[in-house]
């Protein structure tokens, strides 16, 4: 990979981690109602996720969604079904009323909603299929594009958790709380706009 495409790439990597999206927009209410420290098996979960569906994309991950487009559209009904359910619990979180099944996403859940996440899934295909050449290179190239594309998205998954955990010592009160957990669920719903239109 030369030096033009390697910074083409890490451009794209940094613009696509630290936009908003549904990773971002969850980290950020889960940092402002959980914290940090607990927030960070989602974190993880996310980094791993995503690094293993670009590991898959790859190996030919990418080439099968070519070949069948239907399950790429059946992987988009169940990511939003699954981001509206996340939205409304969100959206209706507060301290007062906090149950004890009320907890950040776990590692696992984290991880295995990257497979279906419509944005990381297209970042990656379109990656994968822009930035490869051919056979011969193609696990130096993956390799190169995962560690760029897991940096970013530390980087992103920290920064916006960071700025959740923030937003909870602004907004102390219950009300304040709320609002901005409403926010941030009309957010995930709009970001879902460009995945069902798509």
């Amino acid at each position: 990979m030369d030096t033009t495409s390697l910074l083409a790439v890490i451009t794209f990597a940094m613009v696509t981690a630290f936009t908003p999206g549904p990773n971002n927009l969850m980290l950020a209410a889960s940092g402002a109602n959980f914290g940090f420290r607990r927030t960070l098996p989602h974190l993880a979960g996310i980094t791993i996720g995503f690094m293993i569906v670009f590991l898959a994309a790859g190996a030919g991950l990418a080439s099968l969604f070519a070949a069948l487009p239907q399950l790429y559209d059946l992987l988009k009904v169940l990511s939003v079904l699954f981001l509206i359910y996340l939205a409304w619990r969100i959206g209706s979180a507060g301290r007062a009323e906090r149950s004890e099944r009320d907890r950040p996403l776990s590692f696992t859940q984290a991880a295995l909603f990257q497979a279906v996440n419509p944005k990381g899934v297209s970042v990656i295909i379109s990656t994968v299929s822009a930035y490869t050449s051919d056979a011969d290179s193609l696990a130096s190239e993956i390799s190169i594009l995962v560690t760029i594309f897991v940096l970013a998205t530390i980087g992103a998954t920290t920064s916006w958790c960071l700025f959740g955990t923030a937003i909870a010592r602004i907004f102390t009160t219950e009300r304040k709380l709320r609002l901005f957990n409403v926010g941030m669920a009309i957010l995930l719903i709009l970001s879902l706009i460009p995945i069902i239109f798509d």
